[in-house]
């Protein structure tokens, strides 16, 4: 199929964003090597440094959240496929060949777009860890379980900014991949919505995942999602300090710990 459904849409947003490009020959270096590599670097790091955070703040839960989304990435990569393959879309600058395309041209199909998969997904996992329960510290009874959590655990505000930064840059890296005449805007808004629905249904693990987090953060596997030395495990609460009072004679009988 040539140009999928709206096809007046899709080929006229695409022609005027096109014809910008055209006159704006100043970013065409920039964009290039945004919508090409930088754009998915970007992303993908700002997401990195969201883990390195909750790492940082010895808040596993978060961690747990964003490994699910990275996951649910990678299964939006593999379904992108699927659709690909299904809808069987060719690439604009086919349909159009006078168009102006500033990356190499491809030879596989243009729905849905792979690069705004890996936006939708890196910046919808970093999104669903702002949830301010899941930077709660936990405290560890006697056996290594969870017996209460710890007061505050509200998201740092550090997280909002990459979170702000990362959505930025993953609808950028959308916009640009139309911009260099590589995809319909139709191709990448249906790859960051697959993504999105995508690392939404895999974070309906979190359930599994908190309590697989409960039962490996007091082993060695636990460093992997908190820093060393954050869970306090094993021992027997503390003995209350023992009272003793003061000789009969004192006449003051001062009762001291």
């Amino acid at each position: 199929m040539r140009v999928l459904p709206p096809k007046g849409l899709n080929s006229s947003i695409y022609l005027d964003l096109n014809h910008f490009s055209r006159h704006t020959a100043w970013a065409h270096g920039f964009m290039h090597h945004y919508a090409l590599w930088l754009g998915p670097v970007l992303v993908a790091a700002v997401f990195i440094a969201t883990y390195a955070v909750a790492w940082w703040r010895r808040a596993p839960r978060a961690a747990a959240l964003l490994v699910l989304g990275g996951i649910g990435t990678i299964v939006a990569l593999g379904l992108n496929q699927l659709v690909g393959h299904a809808a069987k879309e060719l690439r604009p600058y086919v349909a159009h060949p006078n168009a102006l395309v500033l990356v190499a041209k491809a030879n596989d199909y243009s729905f849905p777009s792979d690069h705004s998969v890996i936006a939708g997904g890196l910046t919808v996992s970093v999104l669903l860890a702002l949830g301010s329960g899941a930077w709660r510290r936990r405290r560890h009874g006697r056996r290594g379980l969870p017996q209460a959590e710890a007061n505050g655990g509200s998201v740092p505000g550090f997280v909002k900014v990459l979170a702000a930064a990362n959505l930025v840059l993953g609808l950028f890296l959308c916009f640009a991949r139309v911009y260099v005449g590589a995809h319909y805007p139709g191709d990448v808004v249906a790859g960051y919505l697959l993504a999105a629905v995508a690392v939404l249904a895999v974070s309906l693990l979190r359930p599994f995942a908190y309590w697989a987090i409960d039962v490996v953060e007091p082993t060695v596997v636990g460093n992997l999602l908190r820093r060393p030395g954050a869970v306090s495990t094993g021992g027997d609460p503390a003995p209350e300090p023992q009272l003793r009072s003061a000789p009969l004679g004192d006449p003051q009988r001062k009762i001291a710990p």
